[in-house]
């Protein structure tokens, strides 16, 4: 990938906006915050803000900046980890100048001036660490560390099926940052025991169809017994992850708005392609990882049917 047309966008810059998807993960944090610390290291008279509502559920990061409305008209927006223009955390970089995008989701829509996407990548992360390999500047601990959080859990640990050679050395890239590894781990990794519990509960309500599929549905009531976010609870999705007759898994959460139930979901596979199924309820992702949100019941239970149809019988 050529990282020229990147680097000379920001180079020219006067003002630069930081954008990421809604309800985000370690991997759209840590591109968003690494690179805002990259450019602040290596142009430090540029005004740069990582723009967005909505906190963490897992990893330590900054809080969100803002800006005002003029300055993000003027400014070179980048927008990472997002796949759908809608997805984004603050629609106001529909009205920058210029927008770069940066991604590794599968290309299911186009916007953006420049788009550098590769959906070979296991993260954006690793794109933006191969970016500043390519680049002869500075990149502080800070940086690396932020890189390394989003590697690392959209990979699951490296143990996920996008994980390649090329995530491996971008790894090795950013470890040679001094970071603390062993700390990093138990940052992303290590719960209360509230959470301990959680995954007890779990247990007990998941449901396995076939043999071949398990999917739990939390429901408010759990959520508030364990005092959990819906997105800390789906956080949990992979606890079916290392059952060997499990080709899927999913977790829904219950959210409830004005007396109404809707669900909001995240679905995993081993090897079977399940984002084309979720896609076709406003969802998105990767091909054996995709989430979805806003689901009535009804269509809950008709996506779950479908998944488990796409598994193969013997």
């Amino acid at each position: 990938m050529d990282y020229t047309q990147l680097y000379d966008a920001i180079a020219a810059a006067e003002i630069i906006t930081i954008f990421r998807h809604q309800r985000p993960d370690c991997d759209a944090l840590g591109s968003q915050f690494g690179l805002k610390k990259w450019i602040r290291d290596n142009f430090p008279e540029k005004k740069v803000y990582a723009l967005g509502f909505e906190q963490a559920t897992q990893g330590k990061f900054p809080a969100p900046d803002w800006t005002e409305d003029r300055e993000v008209r003027d400014s070179l927006a980048i927008v990472l980890d997002t796949a759908n223009l809608e997805r984004a955390d603050d629609q106001r970089l529909q009205t920058a100048s210029y927008m770069i995008r940066i991604d590794h989701h599968p290309k299911t829509q186009d916007f953006g001036d420049l788009l550098l996407i590769n959906d070979k990548a296991a993260a954006t992360c690793e794109i933006l660490a191969n970016f500043f390999a390519s680049t002869n500047s500075i990149v502080s601990s800070e940086t690396a560390e932020y890189l390394y959080m989003g590697l690392l859990t959209d990979t699951l640990c490296f143990k996920t099926s996008n994980t390649t050679a090329d995530t491996l050395k971008a790894a090795a890239y950013l470890a040679g940052f001094s970071i603390d590894i062993p700390v990093i781990n138990r940052l992303l990794f290590d719960h209360p025991y509230s959470w301990f519990s959680f995954d007890g509960c779990l247990h007990q309500i998941v449901e396995v169809r076939g043999g071949k599929m398990a999917c739990a549905i939390v429901t408010d009531d759990i959520l508030k017994k364990y005092h959990l976010s819906g997105g800390e609870a789906r956080n949990h999705v992979d606890l079916f992850s290392d059952v060997i007759e499990f080709e899927i898994w999913a977790m829904f959460t219950e959210r409830i708005e004005n007396g109404v139930s809707c669900y909001d979901g995240s679905v995993r596979s081993k090897k079977i392609v399940i984002n084309d199924i979720v896609q076709s309820y406003g969802g998105g992702g990767h091909k054996n990882a995709a989430g979805v949100k806003d689901l009535s019941e009804a269509q809950m239970h008709e996506l779950i049917d479908r998944l488990f149809a796409r598994i193969p019988s013997e």
